[in-house]
């Protein structure tokens, strides 16, 4: 398969001005200090989401607790992968970049990484995509279509989720889609630029 070109070729100064690094509230460092720890690096959005730490507060813990909390009911790396579909269908070059970097990264014990090849990746990412197992395929067949239009969820789709996952993973995986929307919208609409080492990653939106 031949991949578009990156949608993003060039570094962009953001639509507002980041909270620099030595400005960054001090109340964030503990939820800072694990995405330093997981991405390697400060995100630009995080960056701006600094401007509100109020709000970005809820936002990073709720992020973890969706994503990573020691409580989760659905595998992570499954979460991933659903988190990059989402964002894909959504059209969120940023959130896109980002979900497929860190499902390629190397499993090395640094920040977090899943080792999947290009072509893993552009199989999860692919419509045609042909899942584990029935419960990944109920999740993924959620996923897109809540992504898409959460108003059209079919009976049958939801029918599979309950067929194949507990009530406890169904909410955890609608809070995925939920939270992965608003990501991407408040992003997408303020035009986040991708960090440089990431600008190649953005072509797998449209891939």
């Amino acid at each position: 398969m031949n991949l578009p070109e990156p949608r993003w070729t060039e570094v962009k100064e953001p639509f507002i001005p980041y909270v620099p690094d030595d400005k960054l509230p001090a109340n964030l460092k503990p939820v800072l200090d694990p995405y330093m720890k997981r991405m390697g690096f400060l995100p630009n959005a995080l960056k701006l989401y600094a401007h509100r730490p109020e709000i970005a507060e809820t936002l990073f813990r709720l992020n973890s607790n969706i994503m990573r909390d020691p409580s989760q009911t659905l595998p992570q790396l499954l979460k991933r992968k659903l988190s990059a579909v989402a964002s894909k269908t959504n059209g969120c070059a940023y959130c896109t970049a980002h979900c497929c970097n860190m499902l390629m990264r190397e499993k090395d014990g640094g920040p977090e990484g899943w080792g999947l090849s290009q072509n893993e990746l552009l199989q999860v990412l692919d419509d045609e995509y042909e899942p584990a197992d029935a419960m990944e395929r109920a999740c993924f067949d959620y996923v897109r279509a809540a992504s898409t239009d959460p108003s059209q969820v079919s009976d049958e789709i939801l029918q599979e989720l309950k067929r194949h996952l507990a009530p406890a993973q169904i909410v955890e995986l609608a809070c995925l889609v939920g939270f992965w929307k608003f990501y991407n919208t408040v992003h997408d609409s303020l035009h986040i630029p991708v960090e440089e080492h990431l600008l190649n990653d953005t072509r797998y939106v449209d891939a």
